[in-house]
C-alpha cells in the first residue's frame, strides 16, 4: 500500500513538473522578441523605404505581436554603410540594405545587389529561388567572417538610364561629359571617357544648375520624382543598364538568428519571399506611373540610348567584369554563376517550377544621412 502511495505521489509530481514546465515553454514562446533593425533609406521613401517598413508590420500581425521589428531610420545612429559590421559584431540585431554598399569590402557584394547589364528583379528572383543564388549569397558573407544570416527581402526598382542637360547622339558624346554616378557603373563610363563626379543626392539639383555636371545615375524614377529632379534636367535615358534591379537583403546577427527558433525564422524567411514577389510587381508599376507623370505632366523628354552607346557599355563592362573576376576570386564564381543561370545552364532541377509572375522590374521602352536616400 505505501509503495503504491508512494508512487501515485511520484506520479502526480511528475505531472505537476510537466504542467510547470509546459507553462514556462508557453511563456517563453509568448515572450515578444524585438530585433533593433537600422534602415538603408529612410521609410518614407517609396519603393525603397517601405518595403522595410511594410516587412516590419507583416511580422507583427503574422507572429501575433511577437516578433518585432524596431526600424532604425538612417538618421537614428546607424549610417547606411556601417550597417554591416553593426550586425556582423552584435551592436546591433538586423539591418535592411542593399549588398552594393558593401562593394568596397566585398567585391562580390555589387553582384548581388544589381549591377550593369545584371538581371532584372525576375532573374534574380529565378537564381534565388532555382539556382545557386542563395547558397553563394551566405558563402559569400561566410568566407568574410562576416557573422550574419543574410535573406534577399525585397525588390527597390529599375533605376533609369540617368539625366541628361544634352541628348546623347553617339559614344562620342560621352567623352569628357561630367556624370555624377558611382561604384561599377562609374568604372564602365570612364572606359568611354566620362568624368565621375562625386555629388550627394540632395545637391544633384544645384549640380545641374552651377553647371557642375552634364549628367547624373540617380535613384530609381518614382524617387527622382519626389526629389524634383525634373526641374533641373529635362532629358532621362533608358534603360537604366547599370543597375537593372535593385535587391534588398534583411541581415541578422547569427548568434541572435540562431536564437530566434525554428517558427520564427520560418515565418522570416517565408515573409520575406512574398515581399520579393509583391515588389517585384510594385516596383515596375510604380516607376512606369512615374515615368508618365514626367513625360506628360513635367515635359520631360524619354530617350532610349543610341544601340552604339549600349554596344560600348556592354564592351567596357565586359572588360570591368573580367578585372574584378581577377581581383577577387569569388566575383568571378558569382559573376559566371549568374551568367550561366540566364543563358538557362545553371538551373537547379530539384527547386521545382518557376512562379509566376505579373511584370518584370525592368524600365519600360521610352517610354544617406537624415532619412532620405543614402547615395548609391
Amino acid at each position: 500500500m505505501r509503495s503504491i502511495v508512494f508512487t501515485a505521489l511520484g506520479t502526480a509530481g511528475a505531472f505537476l513538473a510537466a504542467v510547470v514546465d509546459a507553462q514556462g515553454a508557453q511563456g517563453a514562446q509568448g515572450e515578444t522578441v524585438t530585433l533593433v533593425t537600422p534602415v538603408a533609406f529612410g521609410t518614407h521613401v517609396p519603393g525603397l523605404g517601405t518595403p522595410a517598413r511594410e516587412l516590419a508590420k507583416l511580422l507583427k500581425e503574422r507572429s501575433n505581436g511577437t516578433l518585432r521589428l524596431d526600424l532604425k531610420e538612417p538618421g537614428e545612429g546607424t549610417a547606411p554603410f556601417e550597417i554591416l559590421d553593426k550586425v556582423s559584431d552584435g551592436k546591433v540585431d538586423a539591418g535592411f540594405a542593399t549588398a552594393g554598399y558593401w562593394a568596397a569590402k566585398l567585391p562580390a557584394a555589387s553582384l548581388f545587389g544589381g549591377f550593369p547589364f545584371g538581371p532584372d528583379a525576375k532573374g534574380y528572383r529565378d537564381w534565388f529561388s532555382r539556382g545557386h543564388g542563395r547558397a553563394l549569397y551566405q558563402e559569400m558573407y561566410d568566407q568574410a567572417k562576416v557573422d550574419v544570416h543574410v535573406i534577399p527581402c525585397a525588390f527597390g526598382g529599375a533605376e533609369a538610364g540617368g539625366w541628361f542637360a544634352k541628348e546623347i547622339g553617339s559614344k562620342d558624346d560621352l567623352d569628357g561629359l561630367r556624370m555624377r554616378i558611382f561604384g561599377l557603373g562609374a568604372r564602365v563610363m570612364m572606359r568611354l571617357g566620362t568624368v565621375p563626379v562625386l555629388v550627394p543626392g540632395s545637391e544633384i539639383k544645384k549640380a545641374f544648375e552651377d553647371g557642375k555636371i552634364d549628367a547624373a545615375e540617380t535613384y530609381t524614377p518614382a524617387v527622382d520624382r519626389s526629389h524634383g529632379l525634373q526641374d533641373a534636367a529635362k532629358i532621362l535615358y533608358a534603360p537604366g543598364w547599370h543597375q537593372p534591379a535593385t535587391v534588398f537583403e534583411l541581415l541578422v546577427n547569427q548568434d541572435r538568428w540562431n536564437a530566434l527558433g525554428p517558427e520564427h525564422q520560418s515565418l522570416i524567411e517565408s515573409t520575406c519571399g512574398e515581399l520579393l514577389q509583391r515588389t517585384l510587381s510594385e516596383s515596375a508599376n510604380l516607376q512606369a506611373s512615374a515615368l508618365t507623370a514626367f513625360a506628360n505632366q513635367d515635359h520631360v523628354e524619354l530617350l532610349s540610348f543610341p544601340e552604339d552607346v549600349l554596344e560600348a557599355l556592354r564592351g567596357a563592362w565586359s572588360e570591368v567584369a573580367r578585372e574584378e573576376g581577377v581581383r577577387d576570386y569569388l566575383f568571378k564564381e558569382v559573376f559566371e554563376d549568374i551568367e550561366r543561370f540566364r543563358s538557362g545552364d545553371g538551373a537547379d532541377e530539384k527547386a521545382g517550377p518557376e512562379p509566376d509572375s505579373s511584370s518584370a522590374d525592368a524600365m519600360p521602352p521610352p517610354p544617406p544621412g537624415d532619412a532620405t536616400p543614402a547615395d548609391p
